[in-house]
């Protein structure tokens, strides 16, 4: 549930969570009786028609709350926690220890982020908790509408160009938020007049008309540029009293658009429609979207920390059940595979220990690989040692191949020879680094070896002398060869 308290009225739009959607269940509006001193009976009644929520969202009254726009040049939130307070100080008209502060970052420019940070008194944020918890709530988030409905706005022009100032005029007051082209927040202000309950269908009366529109057109001058004004979006009650509607716009010179306008259909499953003035209510749910969650800045930090708990899976008992039973039949599955792997890997170890007594005796067909392998290696040496052909003759012939291959006088001592299956090791001295060259090209151009490599050649103990190290494989003979 999304609840929001506007004046002497409250708000709120539910919807049921799934694993991939969220579906709109409804709307509901509840206003202050006259002998209520404050707004918790109407609370009261609004969760009785609705339903108690499993989590709630709730928003400040625009008029308690202050905010700013600052560039910082770190994006993790951990280090934005720890500096936006102080950078917020100089605004504060009252010490940083008394305000409450929250932030939402809202986008990238030239390589920093955009932060929209906001303050209110811990006073009034604690009023505001303990009006919501005498009806039985505590919020997850506390938030500010405006803001919230902004983001909303912002996905929902389905990449059309341009900016746009959302305007919510409600009873108590006006708040406006400036989007430009990319969705980014560049201007967000409140203006402590709103359209009267007692207003009916008529225009705003001249003076609220006056601190409204002005407050609107310092906005667009303030941030206005050379390129095309924004189109103006009406929310709140205002947007449903078209004598509002063309005041404002005979007044400003520009048309003025709904929030209907916006294709929200793919936030919300089903086709359901809620009034203009829930839209900021229908903003805040997108918190809670399975997926890609709209980031709202949310006052509950610190002191104010959510301590509560939620019933995240209320709304997913049949996706839980069908779960369960997908679980079982996976184990169900996995058991009857065992079984048959069982059954499988005894047949082939019978089979093995068939096929390699002969060679091996009665041995474990589970160490028969490794067994037979090691007998492998056992008889190559062997016939290794008996000059056997293992595919590049005996180590005699790669001698004989090793000799004929250096040319006689070639000033190079030989202090240490490896031949085995790798190949052939050479460490040695010559009197130069071109003599090693010399011992390498000439290695190179015979049939027997390959992949002749200095792997080291430095000057050694005896400057006049070069000692090297040199590696090579042995080629393959032939099929058939002897």
């Amino acid at each position: 549930m999304a609840l929001e308290l506007a004046g002497e009225r409250v708000r709120a739009a539910m919807a049921d969570r799934t694993w991939n959607a969220l579906e709109l269940i409804g709307a509901w509006e509840q206003e202050r009786g006259a002998d209520e001193a404050d707004l918790a009976p109407a609370i009261a009644r609004l969760i009785e028609a609705a339903g108690h929520p499993d989590i709630l969202i709730s928003a400040l009254p625009g008029e308690f709350v202050a905010k700013r726009l600052l560039t910082l040049p770190f994006s993790d939130r951990r280090r934005l926690a720890q500096v936006v307070p102080f950078a917020l100080e100089e605004h504060l008209p009252f010490p940083v220890d008394d305000a409450a502060v929250a932030f939402a970052r809202v986008g990238r420019e030239d390589g920093k982020t955009l932060v929209i940070a906001a303050f209110a008194r811990k006073e009034d944020l604690k009023s505001h908790l303990e009006l919501l918890g005498r009806a039985g709530l505590d919020p997850k988030i506390v938030t500010l509408g405006t803001l919230a409905l902004a983001g909303l706005l912002a996905r929902a022009r389905n990449g059309a160009g341009g900016s746009h100032l959302v305007v919510d005029i409600d009873h108590a007051c006006t708040s406006m938020v400036l989007i430009d082209a990319h969705g980014t927040p560049r201007a967000v202000r409140t203006v402590g007049r709103g359209i009267h309950p007692q207003n009916g269908t008529a225009a705003l009366p001249a003076p609220i008309a006056g601190a409204i529109l002005g407050a609107v057109r310092q906005t667009l001058l303030a941030h206005g540029a050379d390129h095309e004004p924004p189109d103006l979006v009406l929310t709140g009650v205002a947007g449903i009293t078209p004598a509002v509607r063309e005041q404002l716009s005979n007044a400003l010179a520009v048309p003025i658009h709904n929030v209907d306008e916006f294709d929200c259909s793919s936030f919300f499953a089903g086709n359901r429609t809620e009034p203009i003035a829930f839209a900021p209510c229908l903003a805040m749910l997108l918190a809670e979207a399975p997926s890609k969650p709209l980031e709202l800045l949310n006052f509950r930090q610190g002191e104010f920390a959510f301590r509560g708990h939620t019933s995240k899976l209320g709304p997913l008992r049949l996706t839980v059940a069908l779960a369960g039973v997908a679980i079982f039949l996976a184990f169900l599955n996995f058991i009857l595979g065992v079984s048959a792997g069982a059954r499988q890997l005894h047949l082939l170890n019978r089979q093995i220990t068939e096929i390699t007594a002969p060679a091996l005796g009665n041995v474990d067909p589970g160490l028969a690989p490794a067994d037979l392998q090691q007998k492998i290696i056992e008889m190559r040496k062997r016939l290794r040692l008996m000059g056997g052909n293992l595919g590049h003759g005996s180590p005699l012939d790669v001698l004989l191949a090793l000799s004929r291959a250096i040319p006689p006088g070639v000033p190079v001592q030989v202090n240490d020879l490896l031949i085995d299956d790798s190949g052939l090791k050479i460490e040695g001295t010559a009197d130069s680094y071109a003599t090693v060259d010399q011992v390498k090209k000439a290695l190179e151009r015979t049939s027997e070896f390959d992949e002749i490599q200095v792997d080291h050649a430095t000057a050694g103990s005896d400057p006049s002398k070069v000692e090297f190290r040199l590696s090579a494989s042995l080629r393959e003979a032939p099929a058939g060869t002897e």
